[in-house]
């Protein structure tokens, strides 16, 4: 399946939305966390545990991360991805998913009522 021109300018712009967030996200983050370390310094921290360290490996590990990866190295959903899904899941008509209602089954597919 081809993509058209404006599928691809729209996918050029929803990508180039979530690399400006993601950089406004980075600002944030340094914004904050260079606030935190100065109230730490101007409160006597020099001397003391340097607690700012928490929140930095914190929002870092958990926000900027996984913000990161999925803005730069997540590769989205793709046509080939949405296929085998559908597959997978019985949907598409080939006969090549698990598909059937027979036994026992777990999933999204467990919850229809018997017949």
């Amino acid at each position: 399946m081809e993509a058209s021109g404006d599928d691809l300018r729209d996918q050029a712009i929803k990508n180039l939305k979530a690399k400006r967030d993601f950089m406004s996200h980075l600002a944030t983050f340094a914004g904050v966390n260079v606030f935190l370390i100065l109230i730490w310094a101007v409160t006597g921290g020099t001397d003391e545990f340097f607690w700012p360290i928490f929140p930095i490996i914190g929002w870092g590990v958990f926000g900027i991360l996984p913000h990161y990866w999925s803005v730069y190295r997540g590769d989205g959903i793709t046509e080939d991805k949405i296929q085998r899904e559908m597959n997978r899941m019985g949907g598409n008509g080939t006969g090549t998913g698990t598909g059937g209602t027979t036994g026992s089954q777990t999933g999204p597919r467990s919850k229809q009522p018997p017949p």
